[in-house]
Order: structure tokens, then sequence, then C-alpha cells
């Protein structure tokens, strides 16, 4: 996989810290919606809106953790705080009173969102600028990442079978313990370099304030979004159409060639935003639909909705290095743009397995949990031709000083895609029976969910695949 003694020293610690910081996200990830209704008593549709809001919040934190970063306070020491503020998070949802778990997801959510850019820069910052073992170093880290969505999932599904929530939770918090002491090995590797920090701010008494300030104010608004989570959805949501508004204006007053790649880059993101969905819908619709509609047996072994999760991750891991050593070994170089394109198609077919799953249902309404299986899988290999690229198109596409910009862009396209699946999974209860979990009255809801889905993907494919012809049609110029 990676030859570490190539590798700068802290890498291959990088990598197993991020093993075990995930485990929290995962864990609340396959098992928040199913505890927040059958053991604190929220309504479904209570649980499936406050579980979407919860995981926007994420992402949109992750845009102010960069920008906190490497400004007010170092990257690790940032990364250690949101470490310590995910284990206290832990240890309180795993408490089983309705006030305490709203308190714990509000201050997990403010460690994991502030974490991400931190963990990234660490390992950006090992390498020189024009050392090329980056990338390798990046992909493997990725690897390590869904590992330990996987070990997670597996554990989280046996236990859920058990009906043994908070001991998951608490196994994810010893887990944090981990991550921290493991950091704390790290921490002479990770210095900050060159950044506003390390060259000015660390001398100023003002960073025992500013970033404790910040710190708290993050965990008393994720506090208030976490009681009024339609609240949360707003302003997800309206952050997001504020900035579609603003670089569409943005893009009308650059020049025709650069304005076709803007236009190409929000298109691109769209696909983005799919994926998110899909992520969303994973910890509500989706296991909801494995719950209630499937007969939850793959070949004589019932799975948990928790388990299924894990063919998300298993599928990343088996395609990325499908892919890369396809990319090593083929003499004909592919272009970017096909490898989207050709995810983009591969999410159509994955949103059709759930109509056809129906489709094939028995008597009693019941479909065979191999179709939500294979919707993951086949996301998956969707999602390793996509994502990668996604990342990287914003340094091919766009000019030096907008790509900041733009990456935030892409941070709320996750968020809106996230959010939007706690009204889409609601939209799946709105049956005219009051049994929710009757497979015969809701199948027909699911069916449409994911035929507008796929309808949905065709279109981004459809829509891109002519924009990067324009752009490739496009005159170099500079803007």
């Amino acid at each position: 996989m990676i030859n570490y003694r190539e590798m700068p020293k802290g890498v291959l610690l990088i990598n197993i810290i991020q093993l075990f910081s995930t485990v929290g996200y995962a864990a609340l990830m396959g098992l928040l919606n199913f505890y927040l209704t059958q053991h604190i008593g929220m309504a479904q549709s209570e649980a499936n809106t406050l579980t979407a809001s919860f995981f926007a919040i994420n992402f949109l934190y992750h845009f102010l953790g960069g920008a906190v970063g490497g400004r007010y306070i170092s990257f690790r020491g940032l990364f250690f705080i949101s470490l310590a503020l995910q284990f206290i998070g832990l240890l309180l949802i795993a408490i089983n009173n309705h006030s305490i778990v709203l308190l714990g997801m509000a201050t997990f959510i403010t460690g994991s969102g502030l974490n991400v850019s931190c963990i990234n820069m660490m390992l950006t910052q090992l390498f020189k600028p024009n050392d090329n073992k980056r990338r390798q170093a990046f992909a493997v880290n990725y690897s390590f990442m869904n590992i330990g969505f996987l070990i997670t999932f597996l554990i989280a599904g046996y236990l859920q079978g058990q009906n043994q929530y908070a001991p998951t939770f608490i196994f994810a918090a010893i887990c944090m313990i981990i991550a921290m002491g493991l950091h704390l090995g790290l921490w002479k590797h990770v210095k900050d370099k060159d950044t506003s920090y390390s060259l000015n701010f660390f001398n100023s008494s003002k960073r025992f304030f500013y970033t404790p300030i910040i710190v708290i104010a993050c965990l008393v608004f994720a506090l208030f979004l976490m009681h009024y989570p339609n609240f949360g959805s707003w302003v997800v949501n309206i952050s997001f159409i504020l900035m579609v508004i603003y670089l569409i204006k943005f893009a009308f007053q650059q020049q025709k060639e650069y304005r076709i790649k803007i236009f190409t880059y929000m298109i691109l993101m769209v696909g983005t935003m799919l994926f998110a969905c899909v992520q969303g819908l994973q910890s509500t619709a989706l296991e909801s639909f494995v719950e209630y509609n499937t007969n939850k047996s793959l070949f004589g072994i019932e799975m948990q909705p928790a388990t299924i999760n894990m063919f998300e991750s298993l599928g990343v891991i088996i395609f990325g290095f499908v892919f890369a050593a396809i990319m090593k070994n083929s003499k004909v170089k592919t272009a970017p743009a096909t490898y989207v394109t050709r995810g983009l198609l591969s999410y159509v077919l994955a949103f059709l397995m759930i109509p056809l799953g129906v489709f094939l249902s028995n008597s009693y309404g019941l479909s065979s949990v191999i179709f939500p299986i294979l919707l993951l899988l086949i996301v998956a290999a969707g999602e390793v031709q996509v994502n990668p690229v996604n990342f990287a198109m914003a340094g091919e596409m766009l000019e030096p000083q907008h790509q900041g910009l733009f990456t935030g862009y892409l941070f709320l396209n996750v968020a809106f895609g996230i959010n939007l699946s706690g009204p889409i999974s609601n939209y799946a209860l709105a049956s005219e029976s009051s049994n929710q979990t009757n497979p015969l009255m809701t199948n027909h809801l699911y069916s449409e969910i994911f035929y507008v889905m796929a309808i949905a993907a065709l279109a981004i494919a459809i829509l891109f695949y002519f924009s990067i012809k324009a752009v490739s049609k496009s005159p170099k110029t500079s803007n």
C-alpha cells in the first residue's frame, strides 16, 4: 500500500489516529436515528429532521475549522480539543436522558466539525510543497478512515441486534481516548509551519482567549440547533441558496471562458450533493427501509440497519484499490471528466436498486436486503471516481485566489445534501396508513424517492458532460 520508510515521520501515526478518530462519527451514523426513536422516545419524523440537521452542521463547521486552525490556534492543538469534545459528547449521548443526549450531540458535533481540516493540514504540512508522495499519503489516509467506518459498523450492527446502544457509544469514546494518546505521541512531528499562528499569533496573549471563545460559541450554537433542528435546516438551506446566488453573480462578472469553468464546477458539485444526500439517507430513510421493508436476511444471516452501512465503506476500500490498479496499469490516460461522468452514471444505477427491490418484493411487501446493499456498493464505485476529482477540480479549473471560496461552496453542497435527507426520509413516512412500518403502505414512497434521485443523477451527468466539452473547446485564457 505505502512504504512508510519513504514517508516523513508521523504519516503512519496520523493514519492510525484517523482510524480511531472516525469511530465516534461512524457509530452515530449507524445508530443515532434508531437511538433517538427507540430509547429517547422521539417521533420518527422528529428524529429524521434532527439526525439530518446534526450531520449537516458537521460540514458547516468543517469550513470554520479551517478558518480557526492555523490562525488562532495550532492545527495540532485544535485537533486535540476536537477529540476531547467528541469523547465528552459520546459519554453524554450514552446517558439515556433527552436533554443530556442533546447536549452530548452538540458537544460531539462541535468537535467532529472542527477536526477534519486539522488532520488534513497536519498531514499536508509533513510534506514539502512539490512532494508527489503527498497524494499517496492522502489516498491511504482515506482508506484508513473507511477501515475505521467498516469496523465500527460491524460492531454497531452486532450491538444493535442486542439492543445495546450505550455500550457502542462508550466503545467509541474509548477510541477517542486512544486517538488522543496517539496524538500526544505525534505532537512533536506536526508543529504548524508558516501559518498565521506560528508566525505571529503564537506570541500574542490573545491566543488564550480567542480559541476558547470561538469553541464555546460553536458549542452554544450547536446546542441551540439540537433543540431547534428545523431552524438548523433553514440555516443550512439559506446559507446554500445565498452562496449559489453570489457565485452565479460572480460568474457573470467573469470572462466567458472562465464563466463556463465556474458553472461546470458548480454542476459538478451537485454530484457531490447527491452523494452527501445518500450519506444522510443511510442514517435515516435507508436504515428504516432495511428495518421495516426488507427481510434482513443475507445468506441466512440477519443484517441490522447499522451493519448495512458497512457495505459503502467496504465498497470504497475495494473499488479504491481496483481503480488505482487500473489507472496504474492502463496505457491510455483517462481524463478526469470521464471518471466523473462514469461515477454519476453509477449513481443512476445505484438509485434504481430500491425500486427494483420493491418491484420484486414478496406478498408482504418485503424486499431482499441485497438491494440496499447493492445500492451502497454501486454508490461506492461512483464515489471513488467522483469525489477525488471533485477535490482536485478546484485547483485545475479555478483561479488560485478563488479556490478557497469554491472549497467552501463544496462543503455547503455536502451540508445541503445531507440536510435534504431529513425531509426526504419524512416523505417516506407520509403514508395514508397510521402504521408507518407497513411496507405495503410505504414501498411506493421509497420507490418514488429513488426514481427522482436517479433522474437527478442522470440529468447532472448529461449537463456535466456537455459543460466539460464546452470547457475543452474554449481557448485557454487567464482571467
